[in-house]
């Protein structure tokens, strides 16, 4: 992927195609002229214009080319531009579980055996990760 497509795909990150955001980025859904289906997170900027996470940005970049893991999201990609920086990854459909609890229809549907599900799930990736995944 080139940056010039990715600008254009997200309509220069149009507030239409933002799917969340965190501490650290916003998160955006991106339709790929290919067809696929991705999701983009774009790091904050300072309001000096310098990265406020470039050691998380270079960190998750680190960790998430290393590691493989059924509960561990892909990494496709990513971009240091000066004037975006951002991630590349596969999109989950159903959105954050921050959504999820806190809209009433959603969090009817997703019940406790769910929920447990959830955390086991969040317990086993990171537990992966602290113990049995091994740096390249």
């Amino acid at each position: 992927m080139v940056y010039e497509n990715i600008i254009e795909v997200t309509e220069n990150f149009s507030t239409k195609y933002c799917v969340g955001e965190g501490g650290c980025g916003t998160v955006y859904r991106d339709d790929l002229t290919s067809g696929q289906v991705v999701s983009m997170k774009k790091l904050h900027v300072s309001p000096d214009g310098d990265l406020a996470n470039l050691k998380s940005f270079t960190s998750e970049i680190s960790a998430l080319t290393k590691i493989c893991h059924h509960n561990i999201v892909l990494l496709y990609g990513y971009c240091s531009h000066q004037r975006h920086s951002f991630l590349v990854f596969e999109f989950l459909e159903g959105g954050s579980l921050g959504k999820i609890l806190s809209t009433e229809d959603r969090v009817l549907y997703f019940d406790w055996i769910r929920r447990v599900n959830v955390v086991k799930d969040v317990a086993n990736a990171l537990s992966f990760m602290h113990h049995d995944c091994s740096p390249v």
